[in-house]
C-alpha cells in the first residue's frame, strides 16, 4: 500500500515543475475534496489537462489517478501529518534544546518511512532474496556503515552475503555477479558516481538492483529494479549522515524481520545456535578475563 500526501509533498518540494505545482497544492491542501473528483474536474479545477495530472501520478509510483485516490483515502483514515523537523540549530543554541531537535529529527524520518513504504514491493523484494543463492552488498561512507549492518544480520541465519570495505574491490565484483544475482545498493544522495558505476555493472551481468535510497529523482532509483525510499531530510551540504542513516538502518530492519517471518522456522533455528554460540563466546572471554584480574 503506497502512501500518497507523503510522497506529493516530497515532489512538490524538490522536483515539481511550475505546471504541477498548482495540481499538487490542491492536492495537499484538499485531500478530502480531491478523491471525490474525476481527473477531468480535478484538471478543470487546476487549470490544467488530464495529461498533466497523470503524469504526476507516474512520477510518484502510482498507475494512474484512480491508484493515487486510494492512497490519498488511505492516508486521510490511517496516517496522522507529522511535523516535518528542521535540523538548522544555530552555533549558540543551548545543550538539551540540540539533542530534542536531533532526536525528533530521527524520529520523524523513522515514522516517515511508513508513508514512503510500498508493502507489495517489499514483499517482492523478500521474495527475490529468499529464491537467491547469495546477496551481493554495496555502499560507501555511512551507506557502506548500513550495508556492513545488513550483512551482519544476513550471515546470522545463514544468508551468503558479499560485501568490500574498498571501493575498487565493490567495482571488480560489480562485474562478476551471474545473470539474476541480488545485489542491494545502499546510497542515500543516489547520485555518487562510483556507486552508478556499481549499478551499471550489475546492470551490464544481468543481475537484480534493489536500491535504498532517498525518495525522489536521483539515477540510481531510475536505474533499479526495485527501490526502498527513506525520507529527505538532510540537505545537499550535511554536517554528518544523521537522521539518513537512521531511517536506512530501519529499511534493514524491516527487511530482516519480513526475511525471517517468511522463511519461517529456518531463520529461527539459525538465530537460536547462533545466540548460543556467541553466548559461549562471551562467558568465556568473561572467565579469561576473571582469571587474568585475580591477585597473585
Amino acid at each position: 500500500m503506497k502512501k500518497g500526501l507523503y510522497r506529493l509533498e516530497e515532489y512538490y518540494r524538490h522536483h515539481a515543475t511550475e505546471s504541477e505545482k498548482e495540481v499538487l497544492r490542491f492536492l495537499l491542501q484538499n485531500p478530502q475534496a480531491a478523491i471525490a473528483m474525476d481527473i477531468h474536474t480535478l484538471a478543470k479545477r487546476c487549470f490544467c489537462s488530464a495529461a498533466t495530472i497523470v503524469r504526476i501520478c507516474k512520477k510518484n509510483g502510482f498507475s494512474g489517478f484512480k491508484d493515487l485516490k486510494i492512497a490519498i483515502a488511505n492516508d486521510i483514515n490511517f496516517s496522522r501529518q507529522l511535523e516535518q523537523v528542521s535540523l538548522s540549530a544555530g552555533t549558540k543554541e543551548k545543550l538539551p534544546n540540540l539533542v530534542v531537535k536531533v532526536l525528533n529529527a530521527n524520529i520523524a524520518a523513522i515514522e516517515n518511512i511508513y508513508n514512503l513504504l510500498d508493502f507489495n514491493e517489499l514483499e517482492q523484494i523478500v521474495r527475490r532474496l529468499l529464491e537467491s543463492r547469495y546477496v551481493y552488498l554495496f555502499g560507501i561512507g555511512a551507506s557502506y556503515l548500513v550495508a556492513k549492518d545488513f550483512q551482519q544480520k544476513f550471515e546470522r541465519i545463514n544468508k551468503r552475503t558479499f560485501l568490500y570495505e574498498d571501493i575498487h574491490l565493490q567495482l571488480v565484483c560489480s562485474t562478476n555477479l551471474d545473470k539474476g544475482d541480488v545485489a542491494i545498493v545502499v546510497s542515500y544522495s543516489g547520485m555518487t558516481r562510483e556507486i552508478l558505476e556499481i549499478a551499471e555493472n550489475i546492470k551490464r551481468c544481468g543481475g537484480l538492483v534493489i536500491a535504498i535510497t532517498r525518495y525522489g529523482t536521483n539515477r540510481l532509483a531510475a536505474m533499479s529494479d526495485y527501490a526502498l525510499y527513506v525520507p529527505t531530510f538532510e540537505k545537499p551540504l550535511r554536517l554528518g549522515a544523521s537522521s539518513s542513516r537512521v531511517s536506512q538502518l530501519s529499511i534493514v530492519d524491516i527487511l530482516y524481520n519480513t526475511y525471517i517471518s517468511m522463511e519461517n522456522d529456518t531463520a529461527m533455528q539459525k538465530i537460536v545456535s547462533t545466540n548460543k554460540l556467541l553466548e559461549k563466546e562471551d562467558a568465556e572471554i568473561e572467565t579469561g578475563l576473571e582469571a587474568v584480574s585475580l591477585p597473585r
